[in-house]
This record gives C-alpha cells, sequence and structure tokens, in this order.
C-alpha cells in the first residue's frame, strides 16, 4: 500500500486547489482564444521586418481554425483534463511555430507562455490522484505529438510554400562594397542603375560604364555631361558617372545618358574610391532606334528570395529585357512600413539566381497583389504609400506618368518600333474600377497614340483580361473591360498583343476568346507564370491551352526588318528551356 502511495506522490495539490485550477485554466483559455480571435479578424498582431509572407497568406484562416480547436477541446472534453493538456501545448505551439515566421519573438512568447500556463494548471489539477506512471505517459504522448506534428508542418510548409523545381547552380557573390545591384529604364541612348551599397559608413558612390574596361579612363573634364550634370559614356571609352552621396538604407540610383544604341556596356559601382569586383559589376544592351528583331521575357509570381533555376533559363536566353509583371516577392505586407518593402527587396536582389539575372539582363517592373500589399490588396490597403516609397526607391523604373513623389506606377518606352505599355492593377483599384479614371484615360490615350506611331503595341497587365465574371482579374470590373474592349475597336487599333502574369500558368490565345467590345475585334493573350509557386488556373478559355506550373516563364519574339507585316512569336518556356507551347502571328 505504501509503495502505491508513493507511486501516486507527484506535485501535492489539495482537492480544493484541483477544483480551482481547473476553472482559472477555463476561464484563462476562454479569454485568451476570445483575445486572439478578435485579433486574428481585425488588425492581428504586429508583424516582423522579416515576417513569412507567403505564410501570411494563410494566417488569419490557420489561427481562427486552431482556435475552433482549442473551443471544440474545452468544451468536448470538459472533465477530461489530459486530453484539453494536450490539445492546449499542440495548438500553442502550432500557433507560436505559425507566429515566429511572422512576428516579433515578443508576441511568441506571450502565444506560449497563454497557451501553456492553463496547459500546466489542467496538468497539476489531473495528476493529483493519477499514478505517476500516468504522468509519464501523458509526457511522452504530448512530446511525440508535437514531434509528429512539427514535421507534419514542415512537410505540408514545403509543399504549400517550398519551391517548385530544382534549384540553380548560380553560385553566391561575395559582398565587397555592393550588396545589390540591378539596371532598368532602359532607352536607345540611356541606362538607369540602382544599387544599395553595403557598408554603413560609406560616403559616396560612383559608376564607371564602358563598351570595354580595359580601354583608358578618360578625365573627368574630358567626358561629355547629362542634361541632369552626370558624366556620360558617349564615345566607348571609360568614363565615370558623378558620385553621389549614399543615404540612410544605403540605396543610390545613376542615370546614364548620351549612349550608343543597340550597345553592350558594362558598368562596376565605385564605393569611396574602391571598384567593387562581385556584386557590383553589371551588363546593359541600349534599345535599338529603329526597326530592330529582339526578344523580351517575361514571367510573375516568386517565393521571396526564390533561388530557382528558371532565373538561370531566363538569362541563358540572353533577352533584350526581362519583364516581372508583379508577385516579385510574396511579403503580403499589409502595414505602412517602408522598411518591410526595403527588406523584401533585399531578400529579392540578394539571391544568387536572381541577382545573376539582374546583374545581365535590365529589368521592367510592375507590381501585383502580394509583393504590393496583402492577397488581393487595392487602393484601400495600408501599406499603399509605403509601396510606393520603396518602388521608387529601390526600382529602376521608367517616368512615372503619375508623378514621381506618390501616385500609381503605369509607365511605358520604346525598344525599336514597338512599344510597351505597362498597367498598375493594383493602387488604384476600388471597388468601382481596377485602374482609375486617371490611369484609365491615360491608357486609352497611350495605346491609341502608340497603334499609329509603332508597328506593335504591347500591354502588359498583370492580372488576367479573358475570364467570366468574378475573381481577381479583369473578369470582376465587365463594364471597364468593356470600355476598353469598345475603344480598341474605334481606335482601329489591330496591332495589339497582350501579357499578363497572376495565374500561376502558361497559356496562350490568339484572339478567339478576348473580344469583349461591340464586334467582338480581338487580339493575342500571353499568360506567362509562375516563377516559383505551385501551378494553378485562372480565367479562360484559352486557344493553345493552359500549362499550370513552376518554373515558368514566357518569350515575345519581333521580328522587324522596317517593312510591312511585322511577325511576332509568342512562347512558354519551363527551367529546362524546355518550349511547351507557343504562336506566331504577323500585324499589318
Amino acid at each position: 500500500m505504501d509503495g502505491e502511495r508513493r507511486d501516486m506522490v507527484g506535485v501535492p495539490v489539495s482537492a480544493s486547489a484541483a477544483t480551482g485550477l481547473r476553472w482559472g485554466a477555463r476561464i484563462w483559455t476562454a479569454c485568451v482564444l476570445v483575445i486572439v480571435g478578435v485579433l486574428a479578424l481585425t488588425a492581428g498582431f504586429p508583424r516582423d521586418i522579416d515576417s513569412d509572407g507567403l505564410l501570411g497568406t494563410v494566417e488569419r484562416s490557420v489561427q481562427l481554425a486552431l482556435v475552433a480547436a482549442a473551443l471544440m477541446a474545452l468544451v468536448v472534453a470538459w472533465r477530461r483534463d489530459a486530453v484539453v493538456v494536450v490539445a492546449l501545448v499542440l495548438i500553442g505551439s502550432g500557433l507560436a511555430a505559425l507566429s515566429a515566421s511572422l512576428h516579433p519573438p515578443a508576441v511568441v512568447a506571450l502565444l506560449i507562455i497563454a497557451f501553456l500556463t492553463p496547459a500546466l494548471a489542467f496538468w497539476l489539477a489531473w495528476q493529483r490522484d493519477r499514478p505517476r506512471r500516468s504522468s509519464v505517459c501523458l509526457a511522452l504522448v504530448t512530446a511525440g505529438a508535437l514531434v509528429i506534428g512539427s514535421v507534419g508542418l514542415g512537410i505540408l510548409y514545403d509543399h504549400m510554400f517550398g519551391p517548385t523545381h530544382p534549384r540553380s547552380t548560380t553560385p553566391r557573390l561575395p559582398v565587397e562594397r555592393v550588396e545589390w545591384v540591378w539596371s532598368g529604364a532602359v532607352t536607345d541612348t540611356s541606362f538607369r542603375v540602382n544599387a544599395r551599397i553595403a557598408a554603413d559608413d560609406a560616403r559616396s558612390a560612383a559608376l564607371v560604364v564602358a563598351e570595354d574596361l580595359s580601354a583608358s579612363p578618360a578625365t573627368e573634364d574630358e567626358s561629355p555631361r547629362g542634361p541632369d550634370g552626370e558624366i556620360a559614356a558617349a564615345d566607348g571609352t571609360v568614363h565615370d558617372v558623378d558620385p553621389v552621396g549614399v543615404p540612410e538604407g544605403g540605396i543610390v540610383t545613376w542615370t546614364v545618358t548620351g549612349l550608343k544604341p543597340d550597345t553592350r556596356y558594362e558598368y562596376r559601382v565605385v564605393v569611396d574610391g574602391d571598384t567593387d569586383t562581385s556584386r557590383g559589376v553589371g551588363t546593359v544592351r541600349t534599345f535599338p532606334d529603329g526597326p530592330s528583331s529582339f526578344t523580351v521575357a517575361i514571367s510573375a509570381c516568386a517565393r521571396t528570395g526564390s533561388e530557382g533555376a528558371v532565373f538561370d533559363a531566363i538569362r541563358g536566353m540572353d533577352p533584350e529585357l526581362y519583364i516581372n509583371s508583379g508577385d516579385l516577392h510574396y511579403g503580403n505586407i499589409d502595414v505602412d512600413d517602408v522598411d518591410m518593402f526595403r527588406a523584401r527587396y533585399d531578400d529579392v536582389l540578394a539571391s544568387a539566381a536572381q541577382s545573376a539575372l539582374y546583374r545581365a539582363v535590365p529589368v521592367a517592373y510592375v507590381w501585383d497583389d502580394h509583393d504590393y500589399g496583402a492577397n488581393a490588396a487595392g487602393a484601400d490597403s495600408a501599406a499603399r504609400y509605403a509601396a510606393r516609397t520603396a518602388y521608387r526607391e529601390n526600382v529602376p523604373h521608367y517616368s512615372l506618368p503619375a508623378g514621381s513623389d506618390d501616385g500609381a506606377i503605369y509607365q511605358a518606352f520604346t525598344i525599336g518600333r514597338v512599344r510597351f505599355v505597362l498597367s498598375d492593377v493594383r493602387s488604384e483599384r476600388t471597388g468601382a474600377s481596377l485602374l482609375g479614371e486617371r490611369q484609365l484615360r491615360w491608357l486609352e490615350d497611350e495605346l491609341a497614340a502608340a497603334s499609329r506611331d509603332h508597328a506593335l503595341v504591347v500591354w502588359v497587365s498583370p492580372v488576367p483580361w479573358i475570364g467570366f465574371s468574378g475573381g481577381d482579374s479583369w473578369g470582376s470590373y465587365p463594364e471597364e473591360r468593356r470600355r476598353l474592349a469598345e475603344h480598341i475597336e474605334d481606335a482601329g487599333i489591330d496591332n495589339l498583343v497582350m501579357l499578363s502574369g497572376d495565374a500561376h500558368m502558361l497559356a496562350i490565345d490568339d484572339g478567339t476568346n478576348s473580344g469583349y467590345g461591340r464586334s467582338g475585334a480581338a487580339f493575342p493573350v500571353l499568360h506567362a507564370a509562375a516563377l516559383d509557386r505551385p501551378g494553378s488556373t485562372k480565367g479562360g478559355p484559352y486557344s493553345h491551352g493552359a500549362f499550370p506550373g513552376g518554373g515558368q516563364f514566357g518569350t515575345i519574339t519581333v521580328h522587324d526588318d522596317g517593312s510591312a507585316p511585322v511577325t511576332v512569336e509568342l512562347a512558354g518556356w519551363n527551367w529546362e528551356s524546355e518550349r511547351l507551347l507557343s504562336y506566331t502571328f504577323r500585324v499589318p
């Protein structure tokens, strides 16, 4: 008998104390569940600057599901303390694990305390009249469930948010004076470079530009000047673009002008007199200034900081330009925090695979939802100002008709005799309009004028054009889509092609399904995605079918010898550079 009593001895707790512990734990748990539920449905927990944006897409749903599970366990196991102990430990650990990738450490600690405290109280009440071996068994069951749950969560995360295709073999370059660099805003005589300087104490940064860096550098006085006073490379020799001060945060921008058309240049960043020979070196080819044949690559939708082999495949095509039509990252930032956007740009541009592409090929980029705000974000996004500010600071973009300080990021540019028009489908979106009236009028004028002055007009719309009503697409704005379709008809625009992303698929329509005006006049459409996200389809139907998947991109190749017609080829590719679909047409 004494042996049995000794085996029963755990933490001494009286019957009245056990009753108090149970009721205290029940009330505590109920209050915690109410608080977590209300936060999940309203403001949410504060986000960490390095939060996992992909998990952010399911955060609210997971939080509410775990709260419901805890409430169910509390009710169903009203008198079964052991069940509640296991449930609270598992649910609290699940919420903490989710929060560890999304929120500051203090939030994670509070969640652990909030759920483990009542679990401990339930355990103390339960163990008072249980054999010691039962307590050990309960501990082993709980530990086993935690291990199985963590492994299962890891597998689930990889399935939902992990890489979709093999990793790039591109080596990661060491950091000397520059963290990252990329170029854009290319014309036939100029380009722009943005870079992030690594050293916090750096004072100035300059750019060395030349056709051949083995040439002897010219002196500063000999170098021609651009309209803003910058030193420009115009004759193939080496020229130093005037140094700029390095601001807090380290982001600097240069514009190089006076260059030769259709010429490849190399640039190097010089920080406080030291030339970076690693991440601060890139190449740009200026655009042709007349009839020319070229290829432009396009895609969208990559997990933040992706190292997918698809970026190697794009670089291997040596395109004239790479267009990213949105979801450059999956930050899903839903707060007005410029630093969070800066951190996501750092994640993307420090990726070995992506940075190698951006150092070799200039970029044109407009956002979609996940790199602008939360899922399906519009003009009411809390992150709107921060997104616009960070874009202007970090991205080598073309002139923005909406203004240089704060405004939508729609833009246009020309390669040879082809006009590219890029839409901002997020930051002006409301329930009544996808683009907003100002951008809509600009787009109508741009399409009409470009169709008269150029051999081909390429309209980049990040969201799908073809589809029925509803969803995150033009289908939810049928009146605005019809207005544009009728404008295209009325203006006699017959040399238009659309490039799009968003949907995680490759798809081509030859114009069979893209006509929404009075006469049904239509244009070809190429969907190109996903860079590194699981496959899905959206919209349609598409005359040439849809190919969902990750590790995919598209190309538009223009054959223009100056005579009519111009031949255009649309194609979709995977990370192994295998062509999955294509369509060739001619425009008058």
